[in-house]
Parts: C-alpha cells; sequence; structure tokens
C-alpha cells in the first residue's frame, strides 16, 4: 500500500511542480514483523511516513528528525557535519530507528523502528485518540451521571466505602473499567476474529490497540466523572451527616473513599447506558476515521471468503 502512495504523492508533486513530496499516513506498516517508520524514493522524489511507528513520546519531533534524514538521503547531502558518507543515521535515531535498503522495487531506503509491536502499538492507540471517547458516546457518560445521582444520597454506599481498604477500592475502580471494556467490545462488536491465518497478526494488532484504545478512553471518563462526583459529594453530604454513618469525623479521604465506590458503581451501570448508541457512534468515538476504514476493508474483506468459501461448498 505504501508504494501505492508513493505513486499517488508523485502524481501530485508533477501536477503542483513540486520538487518533492512527503506522504505522511496513520497506516501501520511493517516489513515482515518489524514496523517501517518510513520508505524514501530518489526516482520519485517522494517520502512515506507511518505515524504510528513513532510510538508517543516526541513522535513530532521525531517525524521531523526522518524527514530531514530522508530528504538528506536522497539528495546525496551529510546527515550532520563532517559525515563525509551519505545515509548516516542522525544522532538522535541512532538507538530508536534503524536504517536499511530494502530489496523492494521503488524503495531506495527504509526507516525501521525498534521495539517492533510495543511502539507501533502505542502509536496506533495515540491515533485513535481515546481521550475524545469521553464526549463522544454520550449514553454511558449520562448514564454513570444518573446512577452516580443515585448512589450518592445511598447510606449504604457510604457504610461500604467506609469499610473497605484501599486495595479492595482500588480493585473495585479497575473492576468497573474493565466491566465497561467487555460489555463496549461485546456489545458492539469491536473484537476483529483472527481465525484467518493470513490476516491473524494485523487482526491481534487491531485488537490489542481496541483494548488499550478502551481502557485509556474509559478512564479518562472515569477521572472526568469521579472529579465531578467529588465536587457534588462535597457541596451535598455535610460532615454531619456522612459521619453518623462512616463513624469517624469524616475527612478529605472519607469523602474520596465514598466518591470512588459512588463513580466505579455509576460507571458499571454506564455500561448499560452504551446500549443506546450505536454501532457507528462508538466506532467514531473510539477510533479515527482512517482506523475505521481499514477495520471495514478488513471486515468486508473475511465477509467475502467467507461467502466465496460458501459458494465452493
Amino acid at each position: 500500500r505504501h508504494t501505492e502512495m508513493m505513486a499517488v504523492a508523485q502524481r501530485r508533486a508533477r501536477r503542483h511542480g513540486w520538487d518533492l513530496a512527503v506522504c505522511v499516513t496513520d497506516l501501520p506498516l511493517r516489513d515482515g514483523r518489524q514496523p517501517i517508520v518510513a520508505d524514501m524514493s530518489g526516482e520519485r522524489r517522494v517520502v512515506v511516513v507511518s505515524l504510528p511507528a513513532f510510538g508517543v513520546m516526541s513522535w513530532r519531533r521525531r517525524v521531523r528528525n526522518v524527514v530531514a534524514q530522508l530528504i538528506a538521503d536522497m539528495y546525496g547531502i551529510a546527515a550532520s557535519p563532517g559525515d563525509e558518507h551519505r545515509g548516516r543515521r542522525l544522532p538522535v535515531l541512532s538507538r530508536r530507528f534503524r536504517r536499511v535498503e530494502p530489496e523492494q522495487e521503488g524503495v531506495d531506503v527504509r526507516m525501521l523502528a525498534s521495539r517492533g509491536k510495543t511502539r507501533l502499538l502505542m502509536g496506533m492507540v495515540r491515533d485513535n485518540r481515546p481521550w475524545r471517547l469521553v464526549l463522544g458516546m454520550t449514553g454511558p457518560l449520562v448514564g454513570a451521571f444518573a446512577f452516580s445521582a443515585f448512589y450518592l444520597i445511598n447510606t449504604t454506599v457510604w457504610e461500604l466505602a467506609a469499610s473497605m481498604g484501599p486495595l479492595r477500592l482500588l480493585g473495585t475502580v479497575l473492576g468497573s473499567i474493565g466491566i465497561m471494556v467487555v460489555w463496549l467490545i461485546v456489545y458492539h462488536h469491536l473484537w476483529e476474529p483472527t481465525r484467518e491465518a493470513r490476516t491473524h497478526d494485523q487482526a491481534v494488532l487491531f485488537n490489542a490497540s481496541t483494548v488499550l484504545t478502551l481502557l485509556v478512553g474509559v478512564g479518562c471518563m472515569f477521572v472526568f466523572l469521579y472529579a465531578a462526583n467529588l465536587v457534588i459529594a462535597g457541596v451535598v453530604l455535610t460532615p454531619g451527616v456522612l459521619g453518623q454513618y462512616v463513624g469517624t469525623d469524616p475527612g478529605i479521604t472519607d469523602y474520596a473513599a465514598v466518591t470512588l465506590l459512588i463513580t466505579a458503581a455509576g460507571t458499571v451501570a454506564g455500561a448499560i447506558g452504551s446500549g443506546f448508541e450505536s454501532e457507528d457512534s462508538v466506532r467514531s468515538a473510539a477510533f479515527s476515521y482512517r482506523e475505521r476504514e481499514r477495520r471495514q476493508a478488513m471486515h468486508d474483506e473475511s465477509e467475502s471468503d467467507d461467502a466465496r468459501e460458501g459458494g465452493e461448498l
């Protein structure tokens, strides 16, 4: 696919009279099992850069450095002062990326990422912008708020929170986030089948990015809901009333514990609210546009293969 992008970029450069073209995509590219950071074609005067391979930290700076390196390679310019040999790696990239000359027609220089799938996976999650999930799905958020308001005035919840230790509270919080993530994946069919051997690695990568994207997104939703509930609890729950049930003169830790349990319970209940969201709206909130396109293409290809196999039988 990246060679196809090179052809498109070449046509665009010729149409506009550009000296060269740099094509930046969020499509994850791989050479075997190694993520491709960028490809360069000197004949076409085109550079293709794949954003997911840059990971999460300082990726904008790394993109600029890789593009500068490949343009230097394209024009035969030294990568750094005193470097007489074309194609050396920039110092800042020495540990993160590796420059190779692949045996592939139309590609002169290729940058590969270290740490393989981990960096690629983190980059895919970043491209999905999981924090958008907070406002992208109103159903779960409204449901969580509504149930939180109910639990806020439930004295049994106060007593439970006061009797639970920090580890038990932490387990409850993690469990509520996990339940929401599993519910979203199962109810809205976000899990990609891995039965096809030729697409197995791709499906595993997509599923891993789905889980991590939803974990981060639901985690952001939990923090937002917790902050709102903590403010409301501080206004509504007076120390005199709360103290009758927690058994002590309530302090900030008591309010924090009660609010944690309220938010965890509201998050579980909010999973029910996600049932009112359409599958398309959940995918729009959880994935980037290109990611949705890729998943739809893979789904259509899988259905086409199933139909073909059924016809042969």
